[in-house]
């Protein structure tokens, strides 16, 4: 029985930028896998923090990792005095004796304007709306003025509705379908490796993003168990964030990886594109992608092949 623990970030910033098509933009899973009995944890009232803390598996890896770093701590991808050049070698320091799981993709702001038709029809067809239900994105305007863009759709699963800017709204949509996309990959892998016996019963999503405010937790958190589990007899699924001005090393890794591979996608002759490559010989990024587009469907390759 195992329990996944998904920390999802994007970088550079949370949302596209008008008039900064060319940028490129990085999303990062951290995954790990835990043994602990969730049940005890929810019984006892534990956070996600307190129950990660006392995981032998992941306190180890993050103790290495730290060791590794100026003043053994993990901080923001973007704090200064060398900290970068040392996250990249402390990450290639622990890669003999752990194998963290991480998926990440990246892409061009224009890549993702250009498929918003597409995402948004994938999207509903894997919370099971079908082609002609529901209602279009639908332009309003908030409480300044400003146009904000809703999409609403309605299925047997009841009414589903995402009301945010466009440039908040492709973000929000890929990082839930991309969380999605990996968590089935990650079953089929375990499906087709053989091992039956693992069994995960629940997945616990943290991010900053999606879990903003409690209306909109609540709907992303609906949302993202009708794209992993439509049926809701495979796993059970909890959206939440961090507390607020105290990071946990989760988020601060997801936070690290997101910086470190945008700048290598960002700048492919470039020192963090080298460090990237440096280790790639022990597959840790053989789940990021490049996003190409989509017409009929979103097409990926291996990001690796970009540097």
């Amino acid at each position: 029985m195992a329990h996944l623990y998904l920390f999802s970030e994007a970088s550079p910033s949370n949302w596209l930028a008008t008039g900064n098509d060319e940028a490129w933009r990085t999303i990062v899973n951290f995954v790990f896998e835990s043994d602990l009995n969730p049940q005890e944890q929810i019984d006892r009232s534990e956070t996600h923090m307190e129950a990660l803390s006392q995981d032998s598996q992941y306190a180890g890896f993050i103790k290495d990792l730290e060791s590794h770093l100026p003043n053994g701590t993990l901080r923001k991808w973007n704090a200064r005095g060398g900290y970068k050049s040392r996250l990249c070698y402390a990450f290639g320091m622990v890669m003999s004796e752990y194998r963290p799981i991480i998926s990440a993709c990246s892409f061009q702001e224009k890549t993702l304007r250009a498929s918003k038709a597409t995402l948004l029809t994938t999207y509903n067809g894997n919370i099971g709306v079908g082609v002609g239900e529901g209602t279009g994105p639908e332009k309003i305007k908030d409480s300044k003025w400003r146009l904000q863009k809703r999409r609403s759709s309605t299925s047997f699963h009841g009414h589903q509705e995402l009301q945010s800017s466009e440039n908040q709204m492709l973000v929000l949509l890929f990082m839930s379908w991309f969380i999605a996309r990996q968590y089935r990959s990650y079953r089929d892998k375990i499906l087709k490796g053989g091992h039956p016996d693992v069994d995960v019963t629940g997945l616990t999503i943290v991010s900053d993003k999606l879990s903003a405010d409690d209306d909109s937790r609540l709907r992303h958190q609906q949302n993202l168990r009708k794209l992993i589990d439509p049926e809701g007899k495979v796993v059970k699924i909890a959206l939440i964030r961090s507390n607020l001005g105290v990071p946990h090393s989760g988020d601060l890794l997801a936070d690290n990886l997101t910086g470190w591979l945008n700048a290598a996608i960002s700048d492919p002759k470039g020192e963090f594109a080298q460090k990237a490559k440096g280790i790639d010989y022990t597959g840790v990024w053989g789940d990021w992608s490049l996003f190409l587009g989509s017409v009929d469907k979103p097409e990926f390759v291996p990001a690796l092949s970009y540097l």
